[in-house]
């Protein structure tokens, strides 16, 4: 999903993110950025996970990069953000 100006300049230089339910109230998104990629885990009410994966980009934890490409294998390869 592409962030609108809006919302990259609100996340801090995120480009775009991949999301999915692990749980109703649990979501793992994966942020490309400029300096490569990372991922977050968090808790959201489980209403509109459309609308809530941001607060997870924004105040989501970092998970560590092996778990990481568990979830997101698409960015095997792609530099690891810091």
């Amino acid at each position: 999903m592409k962030f609108t100006p809006e919302q990259i300049a609100s996340t801090g230089g995120r480009r775009a993110a991949t999301f999915y339910a692990l749980d109703r109230e649990v979501l793992a998104v994966a942020v490309e950025r400029i300096d490569g990629w990372c991922a977050y885990i968090g808790a959201v009410p489980g209403i509109n996970h459309t609308m809530e994966f941001m607060m997870v980009a924004q105040h989501g934890s970092k998970l560590p990069k092996p778990l990481a490409i568990v979830m997101f294998p698409q960015y095997i390869g792609e530099p690891y953000a810091h």
